[in-house]
């Protein structure tokens, strides 16, 4: 079974991603470290190839705070992989789990573009998850800003949602959502709006190695029509 998973996993690194799908829990495991890769295809508007490459390492570093920094590169139509930026991220529990109706949490992300014509970006995220065995749901409030001299536009708003079946701890099924509406003050008309949505499924391959592989599909005409992504993490204490 290995040999099988390892070969799926393989293929998903061939594939010729972008900005990164990931919805993400508000629980943080003080003392877990853990190395990703992240890989997602998509189609731009011109039909060309756009493939994301993000590397990261995170860090729980206190009972309820966990960091992250990110290094992303992007290849376009088969050219040569560039580097295109680097996150940071801060993911802060704020109670204890099952504490609450919901577990709650925040995250905050700087991103910094290599490229100096164009804008930094903050992300805001709220955290939401609940557990209604053997389902577990998880929803993420997005706020987006550009900022520097180079920054356009006001606050964007999005959302990521996952619904997962949690029967089976090495095997995870799950339901995810993205969407972006556009900017606070001014929303995308709902037909050009960015909706997809699709099958996803978590894999734990061995104690420390796990898999998330899933494809997303649009659903409004401001939509790409599909996106496959993959995410390979070590962890460890």
């Amino acid at each position: 079974m290995f040999r099988s998973l390892l070969a799926i996993v393989l293929l998903f690194v061939a594939v010729p991603a972008h900005a990164k799908k990931m919805v993400y829990s508000p629980v943080v495991h003080e003392g877990e470290k853990e190395i990703e890769y992240y890989l997602d295809w998509r189609e731009n508007s011109a039909g060309t190839d756009v493939v994301g490459h993000e590397i990261a390492f995170e860090y729980g570093y206190a009972p309820k705070d966990m960091m992250a920094l990110y290094l992303v590169y992007e290849d376009v139509s088969g050219t040569a992989v560039e580097f295109v930026k680097y996150k940071v991220e801060w993911v802060h529990q704020l109670f204890e789990q099952g504490e609450r109706a919901w577990d709650v949490g925040t995250y905050l992300e700087y991103q910094v573009r290599d490229d100096p014509a164009k804008a930094d970006k903050i992300e805001f995220k709220p955290l939401f998850e609940k557990h209604l065995s053997p389902f577990v749901v998880t929803i993420n409030g997005v706020f987006e800003k550009e900022i520097g001299e180079n920054a356009t536009g006001g606050t964007e708003l999005g959302y990521a949602a996952r619904v997962a079946w949690r029967k089976h701890r090495r095997l995870v099924p799950a339901l995810e959502a993205f969407g972006s509406l556009g900017e606070i003050s001014d929303f995308t008309p709902a037909d050009m709006q960015s909706h997809i949505v699709g099958p996803v499924v978590d894999v734990e391959i061995s104690r420390f190695v796990r898999w998330q592989a899933g494809a997303l599909f649009g659903v409004t005409d401001g939509s790409e029509d599909v996106r496959v992504k993959s995410n390979l993490a070590w962890e460890w204490y």
